[in-house]
């Protein structure tokens, strides 16, 4: 095994934190992932991993090892990806990273149609509502909703999509509609636990700013469920517009206060600070930008 193979797989292991998802990833057995990091391991003549039943971790060295690693990895892939920049045509693999919802929504629509512009670029789509380290994952692109907290980052805006306030037909004949954000108070407010606040909902109208403290007896830390909970009719969600956007269109949910929700959440296509931006990450963010454009999905365009 060369030193470079046995990088990639080191850091794969350390990433996902199991032998078996490397495995799954290289389409082999787990009992030969082992035995290349026992190889690894004996090359170096340290020991890298602590290994339990439930859990691996690194030792001292095996930190060190790692850190060495990524920054080697990277330098390889940037050595290619500055060549593969001065192509004509794109190609090469591209790891993008969004969340569940935005992923299904509003990105596997349109990944047949992207493929067929570009067939020599192959497709590796992560889809989490959890934080994902582009740099220790490996992640070409990621699509990011709301405020961005990393400066080390690249930002290319998607777009701007409104907050809502939303719930079922059914919802509202039972207990009205709140006429004030301060009435949510008495309704079943239903949140997402990953957002930071998520249980303070906030609201301007007149230059004047206002925040509610809701609660509810349901919550969920993935937007699709969040999603369908409302749709069920057991309470209201403060949720991004493109998340309900056929919901809307058809009926089955319905918006509510609007005038006190000036707010939008940015939506932007993020990646690490490279000199040399690969082609096949241009052509995919412009592809995009001209998708959402055509079909006049968010705002600011």
């Amino acid at each position: 095994m060369n030193p470079f193979e046995a990088m990639e797989i080191f850091t794969r292991v350390v990433v996902t934190g199991s032998f078996s998802a490397v495995a799954r990833e290289m389409n082999t057995g787990q009992p030969k992932i082992s035995k290349q990091i026992a190889a690894l391991e004996d090359r170096l003549g340290s020991r890298l991993l602590n290994r339990t039943s439930r859990h691996l971790t690194l030792t001292e060295a095996g930190q060190s090892y790692y850190e060495h690693c990524l920054n080697i990895l990277k330098q390889v892939a940037d050595a290619e990806e500055e060549v593969q920049s001065f192509a004509t045509n794109p190609r090469g693999r591209l790891r993008i990273s969004a969340s569940v919802a935005f992923g299904r929504l509003h990105l596997a629509p349109y990944l047949s149609e992207f493929l067929e512009r570009y067939p020599q670029i192959q497709l590796d789509l992560s889809l989490s509502d959890h934080f994902v380290d582009l740099i220790g994952a490996r992640i070409d692109v990621a699509i990011r909703i709301g405020a961005l907290a990393d400066s080390t980052l690249v930002a290319r805006r998607l777009g701007n999509a409104p907050l809502v306030i939303v719930g079922a037909p059914g919802y509202f004949r039972r207990y009205g509609y709140p006429q004030h954000p301060h009435e949510l108070r008495k309704h079943n407010c239903l949140v997402y636990t990953i957002q930071e606040g998520g249980h303070i909902w906030r609201f301007k109208k007149n230059n004047q700013e206002l925040a509610v403290h809701v609660k509810g007896n349901c919550q969920s830390d993935n937007t699709d469920g969040i999603r369908d909970v409302i749709v069920a009719g057991t309470g209201l969600a403060m949720v991004p517009s493109w998340m309900v956007l056929k919901e809307l269109e058809t009926g089955l949910l319905e918006t509510v206060l609007n005038d006190y929700l000036p707010w939008s959440t940015p939506i932007n296509a993020i990646y690490p600070v490279n000199k040399y931006v690969p082609l096949k990450l241009r052509c995919f963010v412009d592809f995009l930008k001209e998708k959402y454009l055509e079909q006049n999905l968010f705002e600011n365009l």
